[in-house]
């Protein structure tokens, strides 16, 4: 049956081809890495992740370790015998368990420090004295700001804004967020596979989406909340009702006032709709999108469009312009999302895309595209572990969650990661 497809790889032959396809080319990514790009003060010096190789293992892992091996040993189970609601809370929760106990592992200020340097949003945000006036000059003020806050539009630093305005500011309830958001992500994209792919298959991909090495940057980085909002759009957007879809475009709007890399995203529901011949949805959306980002432009001022140009400027102009397009653009960008979606996750995309067809493959194949056009856009060159987190779920969907010796190897990764890495994230 068609439903039963999406993460179930049976091919033993073809799984391998792909496992060895994973392994070549992390491993070209890495070697290519040393030698164009490593000591030449790039900031990738653990290329193709940002940071550097330096084995810190402590006894901080030992957490992460246990959530890992409980997921292993239950999580297939769970999901495949539990109420559907409980499937998704638990996937929520036990995501958010496996990300911050990563995040933790080094000590609880490894938590907040990523969150809270000069380069990020909520300390900036915190000299901010008002929204309208940030939005209002925000290109123009765009070259005197903290780097993210010039590669992001300004949703991203009024979030943690409108915390403090609300009593909770500081970087502690900013990363209560992102991980609540990167949790989010995860039970948006099973709802959406549940409508497109079946319940059955939805319920083998949870234990693969809690499971995700991404975490390791999840928890430190306000991509993980990025991620979320997109998550919760591109699922509603799915629907095959034209209201909802408008919705979903109007929540995907939300999401482009925090990340202008969100767009290629609005390609996932495109797809799908397109799949089902509902042109009438696919211009709902486009009209969800484009009533937030107006609305936006005449009451606060803030032109999207410009902001982008500005972004653009800004990232040419930056350490950007020393980074070599050819290296990320073959070998180090994908190397760092194979690194953060797993083998596991290859070895599904490798089934499904030759199944692209099917309507059990369209999420992951469409969240592949995206990362495609996400690549040759030039507008990454590196550190896509944390900017491109908002595809990662869309491509795990593929993953055979059900296969207890997959879910260890992903963990296990993630585990390696986190002890060898020593990343701003």
């Amino acid at each position: 049956m068609a439903a039963t497809t999406l993460g179930e790889p049976r091919d033993g032959s073809r799984n391998l081809v792909a496992i060895v396809g994973w392994a070549v080319l992390v491993a070209a990514a890495i070697w290519w890495g040393r030698a164009a790009i490593v000591g030449r003060h790039l900031g990738v010096d653990a290329a193709p992740l940002v940071g550097r190789w330096a084995w810190h293992a402590g006894p901080g892992l030992v957490v992460p370790g246990s959530v890992a091996a409980l997921v292993v040993t239950v999580g297939p189970t769970v999901a495949a015998r539990a109420r559907w609601s409980a499937v998704l809370v638990a996937s929520a929760v036990s995501s958010s368990a496996w990300t911050l106990s990563l995040a933790a592992s080094d000590g609880w200020s490894r938590v907040t420090a990523p969150l809270s340097t000069r380069h990020e949003y909520e300390p900036y945000a915190e000299q901010l004295d008002g929204a309208g006036d940030f939005l209002r000059h925000f290109v123009q003020r765009l070259p005197g700001s903290p780097v993210h806050v010039q590669g992001h539009p300004p949703g991203a630093t009024l979030v943690p804004w409108a915390l403090d305005a609300i009593g909770l500011g500081g970087a502690g309830w900013f990363a209560a967020l992102v991980i609540l958001g990167w949790a989010v992500a995860v039970a948006s994209v099973l709802v959406a596979a549940r409508e497109l792919a079946g319940e059955a298959a939805a319920r083998r991909a949870a234990p693969a989406l809690v499971l995700l090495p991404a975490a390791v940057w999840a928890g430190t980085s306000a991509d993980a909340l990025f991620a979320g909002v997109l998550a919760v759009g591109v699922a509603i957007a799915c629907s095959a009702r034209v209201r909802t879809a408008v919705v979903g475009g109007a929540v995907l709007g939300v999401g482009l006032l925090l990340t202008y890399g969100g767009v290629v995203m609005l390609l996932v529901p495109g797809v799908v709709q397109l799949r089902r011949r509902g042109w009438a949805a696919v211009l709902a959306i486009v009209a969800g999108v484009a009533g937030v980002l107006t609305v936006v432009g005449l009451t606060t001022g803030f032109s999207w469009f410009e902001g982008l140009e500005a972004t653009r400027r800004a990232y040419d102009a930056g350490i950007a312009s020393r980074r070599p397009s050819g290296y990320f653009t073959i070998a180090g960008n994908p190397g760092a999302l194979a690194l953060a979606a797993g083998p596991a996750t290859l070895v599904g995309i490798a089934a499904v895309v030759r199944r692209w067809r099917d309507v059990t493959s369209v999420l992951p194949v469409a969240g592949l595209l995206a990362v495609l056009v996400a690549d040759l856009s030039l507008m990454s060159k590196g550190e896509v572990e944390r900017i491109w987190l908002p595809f990662v779920p869309w491509l795990a969907l593929a993953a055979p969650g059900h296969r207890r010796g997959w879910l260890a190897v992903q963990a296990l990764l993630a585990l390696v990661l986190q002890a060898w890495l020593q990343s701003r994230w």
